[in-house]
């Protein structure tokens, strides 16, 4: 729990104008509330004096000014009450506004295979419900600070009305420690399953809406309705046994401090009856008992919050302390010209401990040219140019542009001379225009239209009553596949960067739409160096050289014509699509 409480204050910390005027309305409030009640005292105590001294005149005046200060203190503390809520919980939100751009910007910075190792359902919960429970840990703080500034001002006042009736009545506090903190590990343990269930609903839900069209296809609404309500009863359970278990601590600690407020009446009342205190401060010292055990509740209620939350918070810190795995050097270079020259020395690639998905590739690819990668499913072709881009760094050998090792060169340089369309072609939930200059967010209205007409889609687009500022839909819904692909193409045109990585490009594309794309791809690839994985082994015949990868290996590398008589693995590729072609002739 100190752990916690330490980050709350680092957090605050750096909010420490707010958090100074929270804690000033929260002295004030205490302040008034220990007023309060020693204006009750003092007016007990004067009613007797009052009444038997100076008649009803005496005590008429002595009962309009306490009423005074009392209403006084009352509305005092009342409004440094509003002002301190108000003030938490400017804190709060500030510091989980700050802390969840945080996370999306630290995630941002992320490499590839740090998704490829989280669901996006484990991430969206990160940043969105773990960072809220940050923010819950500083309201949680805050309403300890303001509740232990309030115990200790009626602390202080209950010592100096009776201090031995005073460590009396806080004898049972001690006895509520232990299963308090036994409930705690419980606790704890019932929040982790309880995110686990929750993250894995959030899974199950994307997945759902990604694939919506297959379920409707396929008819299954009803079972995936069925998991979501197996994944949901999980979680309620586990989440209501987070609440028992926080209830059962309240329990506990009312029934012992219940057990304290008895002991202070019938201990002080034999002392009131010996003779030792008199009846006002009994009276006095039971409110400030009554009020006391208030500010105790809320901290044994904030231990048994932070350790409902404390899972989140780890969530959180784990994220934030991830490092990425590709990141600039201390002395990385920056990339002054586009490369001439781009070489695979010796790079294997394995993806953490599976065996190696590439293995001692060498390859040299001059500026201009036009190199296609083929070989069968899952032997390695998308992620050669994945490492090209430096989406991931090779395990062994290098790749290095004009001689320069890639991991010597600034990121960003990098990515500025490269452009890629991928199998998939991805659409933001936004126009048209502003998708097609994603990639070059200064180009002007006339380079946008330009690098439209080049990928042949400017005349679909000026077809739509929206134009240019039609909104295109998540993920692309509202254009059909061969519109996306063309505006992705439009994109990498704007771009206009030197090397061009075509992964997959023209494969989910049917005769007709396929040659529209393959046009505005002929006009992309003019003066650049271009590496197309291509599953058509008729869109290469025109490529400078052919790789094939066969086992993980470069089997051979050259022109098509040279590959059909040494490169079984192509002959066969290529043997087999040409029956295929014929066949639905």
């Amino acid at each position: 729990m100190l752990k916690k409480l330490k980050t709350a204050f680092k957090l605050m910390w750096e909010h420490r104008w707010v958090t100074a005027q929270f804690i000033t309305t929260g002295l004030a409030r205490s302040a008034l509330q220990v007023g309060y009640i020693w204006t009750v005292k003092t007016f007990l105590e004067a009613i007797g004096k009052s009444v038997g001294s100076e008649g009803a005149a005496r005590f008429q005046a002595t009962l309009w000014g306490a009423a005074g200060l009392i209403f006084a203190c009352w509305v005092g503390r009342s409004v440094a009450d509003y002002f301190s809520k108000v003030l938490q919980t400017e804190l709060g939100r500030r510091i989980e506004l700050d802390l969840r751009l945080k996370v999306v910007q630290h995630t941002l910075k992320l490499s590839l295979s740090f998704f490829d190792k989280s669901t996006r359902g484990d991430i969206i919960k990160a940043a969105s419900v773990d960072v809220a429970s940050l923010r819950l840990l500083v309201d949680t703080t805050c309403a300890t600070v303001t509740a232990l500034l309030g115990a200790i001002g009626l602390f202080f006042a209950a010592i100096q009305m009776n201090p031995r009736l005073s460590l009396w009545a806080l004898v049972a506090l001690p006895l509520a420690t232990y299963p308090v903190m036994r409930i705690g590990a419980k606790l704890l343990q019932a929040s982790r399953e309880a995110r686990f269930h929750g993250v894995h609903i959030m899974n199950l839900l994307m997945q759902i809406l990604a694939g919506i069209r297959i379920v409707k296809a396929y008819r299954g609404e009803k079972r995936e309705a069925e998991a979501c309500q197996d994944s949901a009863k999980d979680l309620f359970e586990q989440l209501m046994k987070v609440v028992k278990i926080r209830s059962l601590s309240g329990v506990i600690f009312d029934s012992l401090a219940g057990f304290g407020v008895v002991f202070v009446i019938v201990f002080g009342g034999m002392q009131m009856l010996n003779g030792y205190i008199e009846w006002p401060v009994l009276m006095a010292f039971v409110l400030i008992l009554n009020q006391l055990f208030d500010p105790m509740r809320t901290v044994m209620h904030a231990y048994t919050q932070i350790k409902t939350m404390t899972v989140g918070i780890d969530r959180v810190d784990e994220l934030l302390a991830t490092k990425p795995e590709i990141e600039d050097r201390p002395d990385a270079l920056p990339l002054k010209s586009a490369p001439h020259r781009m070489t695979f020395e010796n790079v294997t690639y394995s993806y953490d401990s599976a065996p190696p998905v590439l293995k001692n590739v060498n390859l040299a690819i001059e500026s201009g040219e036009t190199i296609g990668v083929v070989g069968p499913s899952g032997v390695g072709k998308t992620t050669l140019l994945n490492l090209a881009v430096r989406f991931y760094d090779a395990k062994e050998g290098w790749i290095s542009f004009d001689g320069v090792d890639v991991r010597r060169i600034k990121l960003a340089d990098l990515m500025d001379n490269i452009a890629i369309v991928t199998q998939e072609p991805f659409l933001f939930n936004v126009s048209v225009f502003e998708n097609i200059r994603y990639g070059r967010p200064d180009a002007s209205e006339s380079e946008v239209h330009e690098a439209a007409r080049a990928a042949n889609i400017h005349d679909d687009i000026m077809s739509w009553p929206e134009k240019y500022e039609t909104i295109i839909g998540a993920g692309g819904t509202r254009v059909s596949v061969g519109q996306k692909q063309r505006i992705n193409i439009a994109r990498a045109i704007l771009k206009n960067a030197p090397i061009l990585l075509l992964d997959e490009a023209t494969s989910a594309l049917d005769s007709v739409t396929e040659k529209q794309v393959q046009e505005a791809l002929d006009k992309l690839m003019a003066d650049r160096t271009t590496l197309i994985v291509a599953h058509r082994l008729s869109t290469l015949r025109e490529a400078d050289k052919i790789v094939v990868l066969a086992n993980g290996t470069v089997e051979a590398f050259g022109p098509h014509a040279e590959l059909l008589g040494t490169s079984t693995t192509y002959r066969n590729l290529w043997d087999a699509q040409q029956r295929e072609s014929a066949n639905r002739r």
